[in-house]
C-alpha cells in the first residue's frame, strides 16, 4: 500500500499505465464492489481494519484483470473471525471465475478451503492432487516435510483409513459450515 486513500491505491495501476479516466473509474468502482468495500473508496486507507487492508491490495490487483490470484499467507496473524472472512472472500472471487492460487503452511487452511494442493520439496513438484488425498498419504507428507494432521492420526487411532476419513470429514465440515452461514430468516414473516 503506498496511497492515502482507498480509490487512489486501487487505481494506481491504472493510473501508471495512462488508462482513460471514465475507464478507471469503471474498473475501480466495480473491483471495490467485488472485493466489498465500496462504501470507503473515499476513505483513508489508515481508517481501514487488516482484513480491510488486504481486500483493497487484492482490489487493486484485480483491477488488472490477471488471469490468477496468488496469495502469500492470505490469512497470516488473523484471529478465527477474520480468517474465515478472508477466505469467505476468496471463495467467493473464485466462484466469479477468478483463479485463486495460495501460498500456505496453514494445513487446515487446505482441508478446509482447496480442492487442490501443490505439493514441492527441493524445488521439485511431489504431487498435484486433494488434499484428502494428500493428508492421507503419510509417505508423501513425510517427503514434503509436511505436518501429519490430526484428522490422520485420529482416523488411525480409531482403525480408520486416513484419506476416507479425512474426504468425509472435510464434506461433512462444509455442509455444517454451509448450514452455520445460512440466514435464519429468510423473509420479513419470519422476523
Amino acid at each position: 500500500i503506498s496511497k492515502p486513500m482507498v480509490y487512489e491505491e486501487v487505481a494506481m495501476g491504472l493510473l501508471i499505465q495512462k488508462r482513460p479516466e471514465e475507464e478507471i473509474k469503471k474498473k475501480v468502482e466495480e473491483k471495490l464492489k467485488i472485493c466489498g468495500i465500496y462504501q470507503f473508496r473515499n476513505w483513508p486507507i489508515s481508517a481501514l481494519s487488516y482484513g480491510q487492508k488486504k481486500r483493497v491490495t487484492i482490489a487493486s490487483i484485480l483491477v488488472e484483470e490477471p488471469d490468477i490470484l496468488i496469495l502469500d499467507e492470505p490469512t497470516a496473524g488473523q484471529d478465527f473471525r477474520h480468517y474465515t472472512e478472508i477466505m469467505e472472500f476468496l471463495k467467493s472471487l473464485n466462484e466469479k471465475g477468478i483463479t485463486v492460487l495460495m501460498i500456505t503452511h496453514d494445513m487446515h487452511l487446505i482441508l478446509e478451503y482447496t480442492n487442490r494442493s501443490l505439493v514441492f520439496a527441493d524445488g521439485k513438484l511431489l504431487a498435484d492432487t486433494t488434499p484428502a488425498k494428500l493428508f492421507g498419504n503419510l509417505e508423501l507428507i513425510k517427503k514434503a516435510s509436511l505436518k501429519e494432521t490430526s484428522l490422520y492420526e485420529l482416523a488411525k487411532q480409531c482403525g480408520l483409513d486416513g484419506k476416507d476419513f479425512i474426504e468425509w470429514f472435510i464434506e461433512y465440515d462444509k455442509e455444517m459450515r454451509n448450514k452455520w452461514q445460512r440466514p435464519l430468516h429468510t423473509s420479513k414473516e419470519n422476523l
